[in-house]
């Protein structure tokens, strides 16, 4: 968030570096200036299909409820700034088959909010318990779900990033290759990789 303005309300705890604001998160966002915001991170509760001592909403109403909150993002975010949510999925409920809540919803960002999707990635998490225990422990019809969508949205389609923050080292194979240089060829895939690879 941009420093040239304080929000009207009493940081829960505050440095030098920030502030968090323990509030309604919707009433918040309105009190932010349009334009003001770089990134916003999300992992909302997700549209499972059990209700939670938190109050989550049911997956036929999830969709809407969310886009209130989204149509706020859309307006406090940067022309360069980005809006990451992760979404858990979920069960039918009383069948062994998926809730597509989170496409529906990437769809209606999309369309109706006019958000772009930069890119999606994959929160695997090994340690989720095997839920819904009916088809993953006692029938054994489905396997434990261990991912989250990750969807990075933007308000135009050049949201500011540098992926070398992100870069892990080469493998062997790689280093091999720039050591070794490529041969020339016709790659399976179709692409011809020329000796300007090297």
């Amino acid at each position: 968030m941009h420093r040239k303005f304080k929000i009207k309300t009493k940081p829960y705890y505050e440095t030098g570096l920030g502030a968090a604001y323990l509030a309604n998160s919707l009433d918040l966002l309105k009190k932010l200036p349009d334009n003001s915001v770089n990134l916003i991170i999300t992992s909302p509760p997700f549209a499972l299909t059990r209700q939670k001592e938190y109050g989550n909403k049911p997956e036929t109403k999830y969709n809407n409820w969310f886009l209130q909150f989204a149509k706020e993002f859309y307006r406090v975010i940067t022309n360069d700034g980005s809006f990451v949510v992760d979404l858990g999925g979920a069960y039918i409920p009383g069948h062994p088959v998926r809730s597509i809540y989170q496409y529906e919803l990437l769809v209606r960002l999309c369309n109706e909010l006019n958000f772009f999707l930069a890119q999606e990635f994959f929160h695997y998490n090994p340690s989720r318990l095997p839920t819904p225990a009916e088809w993953v422990t006692v029938r054994r019809i489905r396997v434990k779900d261990s991912v989250n969508i990750v969807w990075w949205l933007s308000k135009t389609e050049n949201p500011k990033s540098d992926n070398k923050q992100v870069l892990k080292p080469y493998s062997e194979s790689m280093k091999s290759l720039l050591k070794n240089g490529y041969k020339a060829k016709m790659r399976p895939s179709g692409h011809d990789i020329s000796e300007k690879f090297n």
